[in-house]
């Protein structure tokens, strides 16, 4: 609970030293790339499979 209220403390500092502008593009690049993530054509085991990062299980026989 510390570790959060200390990152809230923080996110809000860095709120206040930006100007509204810089905040609202940081806004918009975060929901692109959530948008992004949300319309990714591959599930999460065909990405990570495709980076060799998810190992195939063999079936036996």
């Amino acid at each position: 609970m510390d570790e959060r209220l200390a990152f809230i403390r923080l996110y809000v500092k860095k709120l206040k030293e930006n100007p509204d502008d810089v905040f609202r593009q940081q806004v918009r690049l975060v929901n692109s790339f959530l948008n992004a993530a949300k319309n990714f054509p591959l599930t999460k085991e065909e990405y990570l499979k495709l980076k060799g990062e998810l190992k195939v299980k063999k079936k036996p026989g």
